[in-house]
């Protein structure tokens, strides 16, 4: 991984969460999820923005059932949480692997694999945070300026 390092400047304060669910580690539990956290984006004036956050969150979702939850027993709760202000938007996945996800690289035969690049494409930055706890992993994504942005 080659992005800048994560910070977190919400101007909310530390990690004031205005989206936040828990889902299972169940690919079924992510449309829903997604739904919501775009519709409440919408709601909130980030219409412009609000389809790209919300792929992003799926992808980042969809890695945390498929591969941070892959020798985990089904039903392992995940979390995600989404903050945002006038000055930066950050989307969280915590889920309890210690395994680090990891690009993969460009191939046009393989029909998976591509979604940190997607996540990559759409995000000022994206990165991994270990838990403070000792157990799991926080995947992060961060838009800057998404009052302002244009996507």
């Amino acid at each position: 991984m080659t992005e800048p390092p994560l910070h977190h400047d919400g101007g909310l304060g530390p990690d004031v969460p205005q989206f936040e669910a828990s889902f299972p580690a169940d690919p079924a539990a992510i449309p829903p999820i997604r739904r919501q956290l775009r519709a409440l984006l919408k709601e909130d004036g980030l219409e412009h923005v609000a389809d790209d956050v919300a792929l992003i969150c799926q992808e980042l979702m969809a890695n945390a059932v498929v591969h941070g939850c892959r020798n985990l027993p089904p039903g392992t709760a995940l979390k995600i949480t989404v903050t945002w202000s006038d000055a930066q938007l950050r989307a969280v996945v915590h889920d309890p692997s210690d395994e680090k996800p990891r690009e993969q690289g460009a191939s046009r035969s393989r029909t998976s694999g591509r979604g940190l690049r997607l996540v990559g494409a759409l995000s000022d930055r994206w990165g991994v945070e270990s838990a403070p706890t000792g157990s799991g992993k926080s995947v992060c994504a961060e838009l800057d300026s998404p009052r302002r942005r244009v996507s």
